[in-house]
Formats: C-alpha cells, sequence, structure tokens
C-alpha cells in the first residue's frame, strides 16, 4: 500500500501563485528592517546621463633617434606597420628579380613584348652576383634573374622613361607614350611593394643596444601630450606601452572633437546576474555561489560580491570614439528618477594605488593621466613562423655571453637552418679513435658567436660586445661573422654592444617575423618585424682548453 499527498487547489489558475501577494505589510517591513534595507542610501535607478568632453587626434610621431615630429592620420594604417617594419638600405636580390620581373609583366600587358628582350639586356644582374653563394644554392632563381632585368639598375631608368627621356633602350617613336605609361604604372607599383620611405620603420626606432623599440606620440590634448614608449618588445602595441613624457614638446597641431551626449544609460549584463524577475531563474551554466575562495583572496571575493549583490548597481553608456584618439571628460551628470543631479568622479579618484587604464607619467602630474588613449594599433596580426632566429644566452662555464643563430635569412629572402648545416656530416676530420687526442681548444659550433665582457670609462660597468671567433676552414683560420641581421651595427663600428643587463640569466630569444594585419577600412599591410621573448635559460658551448681525450 502507498500514500500520496496531493494537492487540491481550489482553482485551475495559476494566476494567484504567479502574483506573490503578501497579505501583511508589516511582515514584509519586518524582513527589510531584519535584512538591513533601512540602512541603505536613498539611491534612484539612473534616468539620463550627460557627458561632455573633447576627443583630440594623435597626429604625430618620431622614433627615439629623431627629433623632429613627423605627421600622420591614424585612419590610412596602423601604427604597427609605421614603426615595426625594417628599413633596408637597398632591396634585396628576390626584391630586384621580382620588380625586373613585374616590369616584363607590364610590358606585355600593354602588347609591348618585342622589347622585353631588351631590357633585360640593357639591365643584367651582375656576374658575380649570379656566381654568389645566393643564386648557386637556388638554380631555378638564378635562370629567372639571367632572363630577367634588375630592378635596381632598372629603377633610375624608368624614372627616365617616364618623364619621356631616353634611358639607354632604344624606343620607337610611335611607343614612347606607351612606354612611359609602363614605367610610370611600375614606379608606383615600386613605391608601395619594394621602396621603404626613409626615416622610418627600424632604421629609426630600433634601439639596438637595448634589443627593443622607442618611438613617442604626439597629441594637442590637454595643452600638448607627448606619449612614450620605451621599451616596446614587438609583442603587440597597447595603450600600457605607453607613458606621458611631460618635458617634451608636442608635435604638429590636430583639432579637437567635441563631446556632447545625452543619452538614457543601459544596465550592465552578463552571465548569471540575478535577476529582477520574481519567478525567473538564472542562468545554470554560471554558478557563483560555489566559487571556491580563501578569507585573503581578495579579487575573486570582490567579483562575486559584484556579481550577486552590486550587479544591478552598473549602468553603461557607449561613446563612439576613433582610434587614434586621446579623449579627456570634462564632467559626467547622472539624473535620477527621483530628479536629482549628480556628478561623477572619475572611479579611482583620489586612490593612487587604482590606475586601470590610466597613462603614467616620467615627471610630474598631467592632465592627460585622466585621458583615455585608444592607440592606433592592429591589435590582432597574423605572424609567420621565424625566418630568423637568435637566442642570447649565458655560459657561466666559459664566463661568456653567447649569440647563437640557429636560423639566418639570405638575400633571396630563403631561411636557413645553421644548426642543420653544422651537423652536417664532414664538417670535422675523424681523427683516430684509437688513439687519445690533444685538444688546444675544443670546437664551438660556427653558428655561435660570442659576446665578451668590456670594461667601460670609469671602471663602474661593463658591457658585452660581439667579437668573431675563429674557426677552422681547411687548414686556415677563419674569422666566424654573423650572416643575419639582427646583429648587425650601426652606430658601433660595425661590432654590436649591448647593455649587460639585456641579456639575463633566463635569456633573450629575437626573432624576425613576418606580420600581416588588416586595417579598419579594409585595406591589408604586410610588414617585416623584430619580436623580443624569454628565452631558454643558461646554456653551455662546451667551450675547453688543454683538453686531452682518452
Amino acid at each position: 500500500m502507498s500514500w500520496r499527498l496531493e494537492p487540491s487547489p481550489r482553482s485551475s489558475g495559476i494566476e494567484e501563485g504567479l502574483a506573490a501577494r503578501i497579505h501583511d505589510p508589516l511582515w514584509l517591513l519586518a524582513r527589510q528592517w531584519q535584512v538591513g534595507e533601512f540602512h541603505a542610501k536613498d539611491a534612484g535607478t539612473p534616468a539620463v546621463v550627460t557627458v561632455a568632453g573633447e576627443s583630440t587626434a594623435v597626429n604625430g610621431w618620431r622614433g627615439a633617434k629623431q627629433a623632429a615630429w613627423s605627421q600622420f592620420d591614424p585612419a590610412l594604417n596602423p601604427l604597427d606597420a609605421l614603426v615595426e617594419p625594417e628599413d633596408e638600405a637597398a632591396p634585396d636580390l628576390r626584391e630586384r628579380v621580382e620588380a625586373g620581373a613585374h616590369f616584363l609583366r607590364l610590358l606585355r600587358g600593354a602588347g609591348l613584348d618585342r622589347y622585353c628582350p631588351r631590357f633585360a639586356a640593357a639591365h643584367p644582374f651582375p656576374e658575380a652576383l649570379l656566381a654568389g653563394p645566393a643564386f648557386t644554392a637556388d638554380p631555378m632563381m638564378a635562370a629567372v634573374a639571367r632572363r630577367t632585368p634588375d630592378g635596381l639598375t632598372l629603377h633610375d631608368a624608368a624614372v627616365a622613361l617616364a618623364a619621356g627621356q631616353p634611358a639607354g633602350v632604344v624606343v620607337a617613336p610611335g611607343d614612347v607614350d606607351a612606354i612611359a605609361a609602363v614605367a610610370a604604372n611600375w614606379l608606383a607599383w615600386y613605391a608601395e611593394e619594394i621602396h621603404t620611405a626613409p626615416g622610418s620603420g627600424s632604421a629609426v626606432t630600433w634601439q639596438e643596444h637595448r634589443l627593443e623599440y622607442g618611438f613617442s606620440l604626439s597629441s594637442k590634448a590637454a595643452g600638448g601630450t607627448v606619449l612614450t614608449a620605451k621599451q616596446y618588445l614587438g609583442d603587440g602595441l597597447d595603450w600600457f606601452d605607453f607613458d606621458i613624457d611631460p618635458s617634451a614638446a608636442a608635435g604638429p597641431d590636430a583639432a579637437s572633437i567635441p563631446i556632447n551626449i545625452r543619452a538614457v544609460p543601459t544596465p550592465v549584463r552578463y552571465g548569471g546576474m540575478p535577476l529582477p524577475r520574481f519567478w525567473s531563474m538564472e542562468d545554470s551554466r554560471y554558478d557563483f555561489g560555489s566559487t571556491d575562495a580563501a578569507s585573503n583572496d581578495i579579487g575573486r571575493l570582490l567579483l562575486v560580491e559584484f556579481a550577486t549583490v552590486y550587479g544591478n548597481d552598473w549602468f553603461v553608456l557607449p561613446i563612439k570614439l576613433p582610434v587614434g584618439s586621446l579623449t579627456i571628460l570634462d564632467n559626467v551628470v547622472v539624473t535620477d528618477v527621483f530628479g536629482r543631479n549628480l556628478v561623477l568622479a572619475r572611479a579611482g579618484d583620489g586612490e593612487p594605488q587604482w590606475n586601470l587604464f590610466s597613462l603614467d607619467t616620467l615627471g610630474v602630474a598631467h592632465k592627460a593621466q585622466d585621458a583615455l588613449f585608444l592607440p592606433p594599433t592592429a591589435g590582432y596580426t597574423t605572424d609567420s613562423a621565424p625566418v630568423e632566429s637568435l637566442l642570447f644566452l649565458r655560459d657561466e662555464m666559459a664566463d661568456l655571453a653567447w649569440a647563437v643563430e640557429s636560423r639566418v635569412e639570405d638575400d633571396l629572402e630563403r631561411s636557413i637552418d645553421r644548426r642543420s648545416n653544422w651537423v652536417a656530416p664532414g664538417k670535422l676530420p675523424p681523427g683516430t679513435p684509437e688513439l687519445p687526442a690533444y685538444r688546444v681548444e675544443t670546437v664551438v659550433p660556427d653558428y655561435w658567436i660570442p659576446l665578451a665582457p668590456e670594461q667601460l670609462a670609469g671602471q663602474q660597468s661593463i658591457r658585452l660586445r660581439l667579437v668573431p671567433m675563429e674557426a677552422d676552414a681547411g687548414g686556415m683560420p677563419q674569422a666566424v661573422e654573423p650572416l643575419g641581421r639582427l646583429l648587425q651595427a650601426n652606430d658601433s663600428g660595425g661590432r654590436l654592444w649591448l647593455f649587460e643587463e639585456e641579456v639575463p640569466r633566463e635569456g633573450v630569444q629575437l626573432d624576425r617575423i613576418y606580420r600581416y594585419a588588416r586595417w579598419q577600412d579594409g585595406r591589408t599591410a604586410m610588414w617585416t618585424a623584430r619580436r623580443r621573448r624569454a628565452g631558454r635559460g643558461e646554456g653551455s658551448s662546451g667551450l675547453a682548453f688543454d683538453i686531452l681525450d682518452p
């Protein structure tokens, strides 16, 4: 026998239960007194928010090695594509071949095929280059280069042809205008794809003794603001990479956009927040009540308290701002449902430890510290695998630091694995394994280049200078020089040196990568950038002297 209790409702509807009527108001007042609601503030719901301020464009930039400002438009290209690209004194071999091949394509497209052999014969690649190691390692590219004009020497000829002047190739009088049009189109393509504007990119931003980028931005906001990024590592620009430099003078002038907004704010919504309806159920995917937090886990406890207790106290009012701007709000006035006008102060005002989204200053306080900076950066980029990889590490046994060129790129932009080339068979003589062998010095791979300590003037500190190491080349000593671009020196007599603190015990990984980004109007940009990361710790080159192998 089983018993079952069933309710016997007086009506078949559920309206009475959904209404949740309370017939004893004193009971409700007692509950409010019990939970302390009478001690709360008489705060009304915000009805209207009035915002006033101004937004000023960031329209000037300069590299760490420059004194003058250059004007730029944040709407044209991301800032990353302006400060990161590598500058080349001249196009490399692959670019020279590509430029010559494109000129021939333009000739064929204009129906001027008969001039292709003439231009290839008038601007050939030097035989010394065709017989060099780059073309020797790539016979296909060498065959193409022999049938293609050299884009480097072709450039000056194209400038003359575009101006209607002779340029070493006999052109029929009826074809002068067509050749001039081809040359003009090719020069426009060359300026966009091959040529790098002087005074931009790594030529003025890369600090080779620090292995990092350095540059500044300028805005006329707050009476003139200079934002400096002194230690950008190439890992993606954001607002926290910049600090205000009050001692620097701002650059070009720019008009400010006034902000005058009067709108209704919207309550903040997030998953799992308490719902205002009596019979509504929260999303089961979120359970803030089961959060595991210790008594001293302040951050997690504050998050739970915000999500469960104060979640309905937050409102948002979106303001559309242009990218590449510095925005300062003069006042924010909230009008609540009781008709009161409340002036809001900045979050964390008077709290020096609260600096979320605040710019730091390198000197005295600055008004722009309260500004919102939207840097004109790509945000998300697609990075290639490293085409050149360099590892700086400490070797305590040898009392040296090393620059390990594990991967480099040649003039045809082919990535070469130097370690694989070193371990290839036939590098070292086999010797006589049956007999003991005496070695004056152990063999260090040729892609390990030492950084020797050098005492500075005043005997106060030292720096690490790259020095060539001699290796055996067929019985003759030969100095081992770096093959990649990352170890090239521009201002120290051809020998790179680093501040000692730039090579810590964990080491430094420095890569050259191709970076691709899409800007806000849909246009794309691709450039070669440098990226610095932490290394893999200390290492050992195996360098030792006066060794007897049993």
